[in-house]
């Protein structure tokens, strides 16, 4: 059967905690504990991001991240879309990027 829409009532989209990266180099919370899902998009270009030149975004589901892909950080590139892995989880997502300013989309379920 096709999606038609429904979100069912008690369950709500909400813009993630913060969607631009304030500080470059300093991870930030975006969703908080015990989200029902969600996804954040790296957005492809430049001018979506307010940057000069597209960059890499960085994810982390367990906590604060860096500014590399490895362990349980997760490099999305410009395009890419990262999808929360499992509803209700007990931790909170947190996002990083080099520059200051890197604006991202964020959505998660409450």
């Amino acid at each position: 059967m096709p999606y038609d829409g429904y979100i069912p009532p008690s369950i709500t989209p909400t813009v993630g905690s913060n969607t631009v990266i304030t500080t470059g180099g300093t991870s930030l919370l975006v969703f908080p504990a015990g989200c029902y899902g969600g996804y954040i998009t790296n957005p492809l270009f430049s001018t979506d991001q307010d940057l000069v030149t597209a960059e890499a975004l960085f994810i982390d589901p367990t906590g604060e991240c860096g500014l590399a892909g490895y362990g349980t950080t997760i490099r999305l590139e410009p395009g890419q879309t990262w999808i929360v892995p499992a509803p209700k989880s007990t931790l909170a997502v947190w996002a990083n990027a080099a520059t200051s300013g890197h604006r991202f989309t964020a959505v998660y379920w409450t």
